[in-house]
């Protein structure tokens, strides 16, 4: 075993990441949000018309303002809506109907109601809906169902839907993972029967939803100006905000690609430490048996170093858990599909054994695929797994080549 792996290092909830860039990141560009190809000209689209916002703490600009300040009260916003984690904050947890402290425009949640989606009544005073939401490229995460959901609402209201585009955070990453099966469609966290990766923006992931599912809405793309598809979010020198409370910086990002899929594990995924989705463990964990495991399968762009951590909410509360810390070192190296895999494996074979079986099936929405994750579990080789995916990846890139936006 290597020096590394004999070290007893341990990272606790107050560490900080490691300062500097990742390898592999680039010269940052000069890209502008939707947002801010909006605002150079925006009576074109916005003037005398009754506004619907869609958005929430990441509808910033390029200098960092938000767009209900932008469009308040120069605009007519009649009312905004809020997704999973609110509006302005980042609230870790369902939020309810309320107003907007800035403005005291009337804040509706979707995210508390059953169908997750303003209905007929809540745009009757409305003339033209506006989505403005980042996403980090992820079928399993929530805003893009956000957005499907508003397109339905605004085709059945006879609205029109503007959609301003933003980076995918993880687009060099590419298209991976099984496609959603059938059993899981329409799910708050997987509607679509894509992969788990789509590497596309908000915009064009719209397009292709719209398109290919016949949803029919009537959308329009203001499109991002600068960006590239080979840029990670941290290259496009717009200002951070965590898309969601728990992805705090690019490592999270990464982590929440290689691992996010299997938070439905009787797991913790580092959410209440400084480290979300860096960290990965339980209290019943032998973590130096983790972590040898998954070092010795010498995998691209990644390093595992053994982590006790104390999470202060969600999973294992207050709880010291035993695991990992996974760090990307090269992510311009990273195969985020085999990575996976790989540590989906490693884990289960270091569950306890009693309700297992039980415990291990709940990540199938996550991963998309029940008989994939039942030949995880019994010990199908990562490679093989990989190849048994792309045919369908290949398929989904070939359909989607046809709604890029962007080199």
């Amino acid at each position: 075993m290597k020096t590394l792996l004999l070290v007893a290092v341990f990272f606790t909830a107050v560490g900080v990441e490691a300062k500097g860039k990742a390898k592999g990141a680039g010269k940052r560009a000069k890209v502008k949000t939707g947002l801010d190809m909006l605002m150079q000209k925006p009576d074109a689209l916005l003037k005398d018309k009754r506004l619907a916002l869609i958005v929430n703490h990441s509808a910033v600009d390029s200098k960092g303002r938000h767009i209900i300040d932008l469009l308040h009260p120069k605009f007519k916003v009649a009312k905004i809506f809020a997704p999973e984690h609110g509006v302005r904050g980042e609230v870790d947890e369902h939020v309810s109907g309320e107003k907007d402290k800035k403005t005291g425009l009337p804040v509706i949640s979707l995210y508390t109601r059953h169908k997750k989606a303003p209905d007929n009544a809540d745009l009757a005073d409305v003339d033209l809906l506006i989505f403005d939401i980042q996403e980090i490229g992820l079928r399993y995460y929530t805003y893009a169902t956000t957005m499907v959901l508003a397109m339905k609402a605004a085709k059945a209201a006879g609205k029109k839907m503007l959609i301003l585009d933003r980076p995918n955070m993880a687009a060099p990453l590419g298209v991976y993972g099984p496609v959603l099966e059938s059993k899981f469609h329409g799910g708050f966290a997987g509607y679509y029967p894509i992969p788990i990766s789509h590497a596309m923006t908000m915009g064009e992931l719209a397009n292709y939803y719209n398109n290919r599912f016949q949803i029919g809405a009537d959308i329009e793309v203001v499109k991002l100006s600068g960006y590239k598809h080979s840029l990670f979010y941290d290259e496009t020198g717009l200002p951070w905000r965590n898309p969601s409370p728990s992805i705090t910086g690019m490592q999270s990002v990464l982590g929440y690609h290689l691992a996010g899929s299997l938070e439905a594990l009787n797991i913790s995924v580092g959410r209440g430490t400084t480290n979300p989705f860096q960290f990965f463990g339980a209290p019943f964990f032998d973590m130096k048996k983790i972590v040898t495991a998954l070092n010795q399968a010498k995998l691209p762009g990644v390093k595992f170093y053994p982590a006790k951590f104390k999470p202060k909410r969600s999973a294992y509360s207050k709880e010291t858990c035993r695991g990992f810390k996974l760090v990307v070192t090269n992510r311009r190296k990273v195969d985020p599909m085999r990575t996976m895999v790989t540590i989906a494996g490693i884990l289960y074979n270091n569950l306890p054994e009693k309700n297992r079986e039980k415990n291990w099936a709940r990540i199938g929405n996550g991963i998309g695929d029940m008989a994939f994750i039942d030949a995880i579990a019994k010990g199908e080789k990562p490679e093989i797994l990989v190849q048994k995916t792309q045919a369908d990846v290949k398929a989904f890139e070939e359909e989607r080549k046809k709604f890029l936006l962007y080199p």
